[in-house]
């Protein structure tokens, strides 16, 4: 098999340079959110859920996906295996927290109402939209770790743009295999004459 058709996932497709800065933009932004989310779960890797049912090692895996995932955003390297690992940390934790814990998709927050499940919001499913109130643990909702998970696929489907470190290494190694391949082409041409 080709070894440029087998990395063809890992690499960075071409983009016209305002959907390049475009994704750039994202990858900064979501990025710098990322690292900096999953930054005081690396303080305790290994503990930040507190005692249950996932082991140590499974937390210091989503940790490092959140933290390492959010800097690789931010350069655009590794990104597929960076949107990845991220992917999976947001849907486990809408599946192993927000759902138990009846999260809607978006919390509102209304001025006077007290904690506690929330109230309907303009006659929509309370599944979707509550108007204040808070779960005892975490963000109330699961419409960040949502917002993560399409940013993540967005960043599988369409790479990390050509302002990317991604981009550049790929740049490189087009080069050197297209050298590479000219150099062997030209090499069978002096055998054959």
């Amino acid at each position: 098999m080709n070894m440029d058709r087998m990395l063809s996932f890992l690499l960075p497709r071409a983009l016209d340079r305002s959907t390049a800065a475009g994704l750039l933009f994202v990858r900064l932004v979501a990025g710098t959110a990322m690292a900096l989310h999953g930054a005081p779960k690396m303080m305790a890797a290994t503990s930040w859920m507190g005692p249950g049912p996932v082991p140590g090692w499974l937390q210091a895996l989503a940790a490092f996906a959140e933290f390492g995932g959010g800097i690789a955003w931010i350069l655009g390297l590794a990104t597929p295996l960076a949107s990845f690992g991220i992917a999976a940390t947001m849907i486990v934790g809408i599946v192993i927290v927000h759902i138990p814990m009846d999260d809607p998709f978006i919390r509102l927050t209304v001025q006077g109402v007290d904690t506690g499940p929330g109230a309907p919001f303009g006659g929509l499913p309370a599944w979707f939209v509550r108007a204040g109130g808070r779960s005892p643990g975490g963000s109330g909702s699961s419409e960040l770790a949502s917002l993560f998970t399409a940013i993540a696929v967005l960043l599988l489907g369409a790479g990390p743009g050509q302002l990317s470190l991604d981009a550049l290494l790929a740049r490189r190694f087009t080069r050197r295999s297209s050298a590479e391949r000219d150099a062997e082409h030209t090499g069978k041409a002096a055998l054959v004459r």
